[in-house]
C-alpha cells in the first residue's frame, strides 16, 4: 500500500509513479523535501495518523479541517482573481457585463498527470465532508456575442498553478450541465494492530459538484460548490445563452 492509498486517494486512480513507495514516516518525509514550512504542515494534515508499525511511529497534525479551509480562503483572498481574469481576457470590464459575472470555486479531485509523483492530489474526508490539496476558481463573463471563462488552479502542497482562458460564441454553446456526483470512499489505514491481520478501514461519502459547458466536438468542466445564489446566477446565464443563440 502506498502512502496515498492511506490518506484516502480517489478510488479507481492508478498511480504507477508512487506504487513502489512504502507506507511510513520516511516516505512522507522524503516527499516533503524542498517544500515550504506551510506546505509541510499541510502535507502532515493530509497524512496525519499514518505510518506503518515499524516506521518510527505515526504522523500527527494539530490542524483541523476548518484550519485548512481558512488557509485556502486566505490564499484566495490574496489573489484578486477577478481583476486577473479581466486582464487575461483582454477586454474592458464594460464590454463583458451584459449580465453579472459568475464566480465558481471548488476543490479539484483529479490529477492532471497521474504518473507524476509531484502532481498527485491529496484528499481528506471528515464526517462526509471532503477537502483536497488543490483548489480551482473560475470567472465567467458575458459580452453581447460571447461568453468568456478564466480558470485559475492552485496547489496547497507545491508552488504549482494552472491557468486557462476560453471564449465561446453563444451560438456554439450546446448546453450547460450541472453534475452532482456522490463519491464513496473506503480508506485503508492498515491493520488494526502490528500483529493483527484485520484491516482497519473507514468508509465515507461526499458530493462533488461540477459545471460542464458542452460545445460541438467537446466539453469543458469546472469545479464548483453549488448553492442557491449560484444556481440563480447559472439560471440567468442559461436564459441569456438561449436568447442570444437564436438571435438573427
Amino acid at each position: 500500500m502506498g502512502i496515498w492509498d492511506g490518506i484516502g486517494y480517489m478510488a479507481g486512480a492508478t498511480i504507477s509513479a508512487v506504487s513502489d513507495i512504502k507506507n511510513g514516516r520516511e516516505a512522507i518525509e522524503r516527499y516533503k523535501t524542498g517544500k515550504t514550512a506551510e506546505q509541510k504542515l499541510i502535507i502532515d494534515y493530509f497524512t496525519s495518523g499514518l505510518a506503518g508499525c515499524f516506521s518510527g511511529g505515526k504522523i500527527f497534525s494539530g490542524m483541523k479541517m476548518t484550519d485548512y479551509e481558512q488557509k485556502v480562503s486566505k490564499r484566495l483572498g490574496a489573489l484578486n482573481l477577478k481583476k486577473r481574469a479581466i486582464e487575461q481576457i483582454g477586454l474592458d470590464e464594460s464590454e463583458i457585463n451584459e449580465i453579472s459575472p459568475i464566480a465558481l470555486g471548488g476543490y479539484v479531485w483529479d490529477d492532471f498527470n497521474e504518473r507524476d509523483l509531484d502532481d498527485v492530489v491529496l484528499v481528506r474526508t471528515e464526517n462526509n465532508h471532503a477537502v483536497s490539496s488543490r483548489f480551482s476558481v473560475t470567472w465567467i463573463f458575458f459580452s453581447q456575442t460571447q461568453m468568456y471563462c478564466y480558470e485559475y488552479i492552485f496547489d496547497m502542497i507545491s508552488d504549482r498553478i494552472w491557468e486557462r482562458t476560453m471564449d465561446f460564441f453563444y451560438q456554439d454553446i450546446t448546453c450547460f450541465i450541472l453534475n452532482k456526483n456522490l463519491v464513496q470512499r473506503v480508506t485503508d489505514k492498515g491493520s488494526k494492530g502490528c500483529l493483527s491481520n484485520k484491516s482497519n478501514r473507514e468508509s465515507s461519502s461526499y458530493y462533488v459538484d461540477r459545471l460542464e459547458i458542452v460545445v460541438p466536438g467537446g466539453s469543458y468542466s469546472f469545479s464548483m460548490r453549488n448553492n442557491a445564489k449560484l444556481a440563480e446566477s447559472l439560471h440567468a446565464a442559461k436564459a441569456m445563452v438561449r436568447e442570444r443563440k437564436y438571435m438573427h
